[in-house]
């Protein structure tokens, strides 16, 4: 599967978010996106959008859809022109319902936790450095390992 123009996949976001009432801002559609990102590559071995994520000071970022956003309030809804599978589609209104329904500083301190893929590149990799790549091998490990995994767990066939 190719991935998705990222301005559209925070689009759904968006829309998933007004859909079932949850307060949104640019840094809560960062934390979201990011959230579904990672969920999307643990679950699928797939990117789901064409941007990567930066290591920024509240976590991570997708420039193209934050400079959107900031450039252009409010930021526009508009309905996709992506086409998910319906199982895809069903797999990020979970994401976002299960992380949604937390602020944007809740989401922005989660992502900055010890072991977190921002952590990882900021305090071990990038020895302090904002704005380099998260790259997406720590965001499948952390998102398999702490995420999805535990998602799975829960379920009753397990």
């Amino acid at each position: 599967m190719a991935a998705y123009p990222s301005l559209q996949v925070a689009s759904l976001i968006a829309n998933i978010c007004n859909q079932k009432g949850y307060h949104w801002n640019n840094t809560k559609i960062q934390k979201l996106l990011y959230c579904c990102y990672g969920c999307f590559l643990a679950a699928f071995s797939e990117r789901l959008c064409d941007e990567y994520p930066r290591a920024w000071q509240y976590g991570p970022v997708f420039p193209k859809v934050f400079n959107h956003i900031h450039k252009q309030r409010p930021f526009p809804v508009v309905p996709l022109n992506i086409h998910l599978p319906p199982e895809k589609n069903t797999f990020l209104e979970e994401v976002v319902s299960v992380f949604g329904s937390y602020n944007a500083v809740p989401l922005s301190d989660w992502t900055h936790r010890p072991g977190s893929p921002w952590y990882t590149v900021v305090h071990e990799i990038g020895n302090g450095e904002l704005g380099d790549f998260i790259p997406d091998d720590i965001i499948k490990t952390y998102f398999s390992e702490n995420i999805v995994k535990e998602s799975n767990d829960e379920t009753p066939d397990n």
